[in-house]
Order: C-alpha cells, then sequence, then structure tokens
C-alpha cells in the first residue's frame, strides 16, 4: 500500500514526459526539416561537415542575416562537380543525408545503396537493391515478373494474394523462405473439402493434381482413364464413387447403369439377351437414341422410319431376319418380276445386290 503514491506519481511523471515529447516534436515537425530546402540547414539537424576545404567567401552560398539561410540563387551541378548524377528521389534529398558528420561520403558511396539505407529484408533478398527498387521511390516494381523466377511463378489467385499471406513478416520487409507446397498454406481449404472427403481419402498433398491456381472449385481432376463426356461430365463424383470410396471403382457401364438395363423394354433387353455393354449402343449423352450398328440397310429408304418392331414383332426375338421374311415374295412372283435379271437367286443376299437400301426402284 504504501508504495501506491509512488506509483501514482510515477504514471504522471511518464504521462507529463509523454505529453512534452509530443509538442516537442510536433513543435519540431511544424517549424524542422520539412521547411528546409534541399540544400538548407536546421539547427535540429546538428553539427554540419567540416568547411575547411570549402571558398573562404561564405557570401557565395550564405545570406548575411544568419548561417541558416542559403542564398536563393545559389546552384550547384553535383554532377558536373562530383561526376554524381542526382536522380529521382536523390535529387530532392537534403545535402545533409549524405554530407554529415559520420563520415567522408566516399566511404558510404562505395557500400552501394547500403551505405545510406537501412537492409530492412535482414539479407534475405541479396545486396542489390536495384532488383526491386528504383531511386524515385522505395515502392518495388514488376514482383510478378520477378517472381516468375522463383520456385514459385504467381499466376491466377496467387497474383492477387497479398505478400504476408504466404511470407509472415514481410510487412516489415523481412521475406523468409517459405514451402511452396500448397497444403503449407492451404490447410484450412484441405480441412473444409468434404464433397468429397479429401481426408478421409487421403488427398492431403499435390492439389495441383485436380486444382488450378484459378479458383478451388471446378476441380480439373484428369480423368484420363475414363474420360468424362456428354453426361458423365456434370455427375457429382460421389455418383459413380459411393461412400467417397474412388480406389478399385468398376469401369463397365452396367456397373453403374444396371437399373437402366433391366427397365428398359422397348426393347426388353433383358429378355432380348442384349449384352451389358452398353456402349454399342449407347454414348454418354442420354440413354435415348441408341444408336445399334445394324448391318442390315436400314438408313435410309424405307427402313430408316421403322421401328424395331415391325421387323421383329416377337419379343425378345431379334434373331436375324432376311428380306423375304418382311416381303413374302413367292416363287412366282419372283418368276414373273424379275425374269429378266440373269441367274437371280431367291434370298436376301441377291435382293440386295440390286436393292442396296430397301427400296423397289433401286437397280
Amino acid at each position: 500500500m504504501a508504495s501506491a503514491p509512488t506509483d501514482s506519481r510515477h504514471r504522471s511523471f511518464l504521462l507529463a514526459s509523454l505529453a512534452l515529447a509530443l509538442a516537442v516534436g510536433m513543435a519540431c515537425s511544424l517549424t524542422g526539416p520539412q521547411d528546409v530546402g534541399p540544400q538548407g540547414w536546421w539547427d535540429g539537424f546538428g553539427p554540419v561537415i567540416p568547411h575547411d576545404s570549402f571558398p573562404a567567401d561564405c557570401t557565395l552560398c550564405h545570406e548575411g542575416s544568419d548561417w541558416n539561410t542559403i542564398r536563393a540563387d545559389f546552384q550547384f551541378d553535383h554532377e558536373a562537380e562530383t561526376g554524381v548524377p542526382l536522380e529521382g528521389a536523390h535529387a530532392a534529398a537534403q545535402c545533409l543525408r549524405c554530407h554529415n558528420d559520420r563520415g567522408p561520403v566516399a566511404m558510404f558511396a562505395a557500400r552501394g545503396c547500403a551505405g545510406c539505407h537501412e537492409d530492412v529484408h535482414l539479407g534475405l533478398l541479396g545486396p542489390e537493391c536495384a532488383d526491386c527498387h528504383n531511386q524515385e521511390n522505395w515502392r518495388p516494381s514488376e514482383q510478378i515478373e520477378k517472381h516468375a523466377r522463383t520456385r514459385f511463378p504467381l499466376v491466377g489467385a496467387h497474383v492477387a494474394a497479398a505478400c504476408w499471406q504466404c511470407h509472415p513478416g514481410s510487412e516489415a520487409g523481412v521475406f523468409t523462405p517459405v514451402d511452396t507446397r500448397c497444403e503449407s498454406c492451404h490447410q484450412s481449404d484441405l480441412q473444409r473439402a468434404v464433397d468429397p472427403d479429401h481426408l478421409a481419402s487421403g488427398w492431403t498433398s499435390s492439389c495441383e493434381r485436380c486444382h488450378i491456381p484459378v479458383a478451388w472449385k471446378g476441380a480439373g481432376f484428369h480423368h484420363s482413364f475414363w474420360p468424362l463426356t456428354g453426361a458423365h461430365a456434370g455427375a457429382d463424383c460421389s455418383a459413380c464413387h459411393a461412400g467417397g470410396v474412388y480406389a478399385g471403382t468398376p469401369r463397365q457401364c452396367v456397373a453403374c447403369h444396371l437399373d437402366d438395363y433391366l427397365n428398359t423394354n422397348d426393347p426388353d433387353h433383358q429378355a432380348a439377351g442384349f449384352p451389358t455393354t452398353c456402349n454399342l449402343c449407347h454414348n454418354t449423352s442420354g440413354w435415348e437414341g441408341a444408336d445399334f450398328d445394324h448391318s442390315f440397310p436400314i438408313n435410309g429408304g424405307p427402313h430408316g422410319s421403322l421401328d424395331c418392331s415391325d421387323c421383329h414383332p416377337s419379343p425378345g426375338s431379334f434373331a436375324a431376319f432376311t428380306c423375304i421374311d418382311c416381303h413374302a415374295h413367292t416363287q412366282p412372283d419372283m418368276d414373273d418380276k424379275h425374269s429378266d435379271v440373269n441367274g437371280y437367286q431367291y434370298n436376301s443376299n441377291a435382293c440386295l445386290n440390286c436393292h442396296p437400301n430397301g427400296r423397289a426402284e433401286d437397280d
């Protein structure tokens, strides 16, 4: 309890000191170096460089009233006098930023940018500031292009990502090397991926096998062993990979479409003994409009508009048929109509020789 007054006085002293520092700082900022030109001087800067080598005629630079004011017509061609041109922000910098009591400016100039500018990158980005910065300002330029020469080129959504999202500490200029694997940054996305469940399936690395840097949605898995075309392209993974099980998924159509096979009755696939190799007649666009490769010429002519049952009237009976089965010609009819056909035979092969499209007028 006895220390309470001391603590109170200590806090009051700190507050008063802080207020005084702020007041002095504000006063300095209002009357200080921002009112001084590049060649000017302010007593807050402290000692200036020795003038031993300067001309003895002070009026060449100074006004007569004080030592702080430089003549309005004073000019100094830095490039002509020293061989060092001042470009960009350096042209507007105060002389005392480089010429002060720290030592000969040549000693610092020999170090390059590091002679005057602290390396906030702690040496992690190399000694050449000009690789990222120019003399206009410190804002780095062309970083996307430069990043392309690293282990991780920035494309897609990564282009718009803030540096600190991958490089913690980059806000202060510290760019420590980072792991370039997707999962090193995207653990939270991995945890949320439940359709399908990535963790349960063991998909915890090599995200680029399915995803591209544009977005997580619309994964681009290369389904090479079973191309996803037609209706398969829009199907959910779970439609074929039930329960999130991907290993050992059968590739035969009937493995997923057995119900479609059993419920088809026009014609009845099961009764007719049709094979379960659905792709013989169907494609991935849809079940309707099966494209069966009918060896009998039904494309074009009167056969093209027939239903299967017109030639195969017995349910489930798709045995081979001949022209004579549907076109009940008798021997006299054939003799009468084909008397001028030398060597005709009474069978389908002979009919197709003259009627390849099933038209009576074909010859």
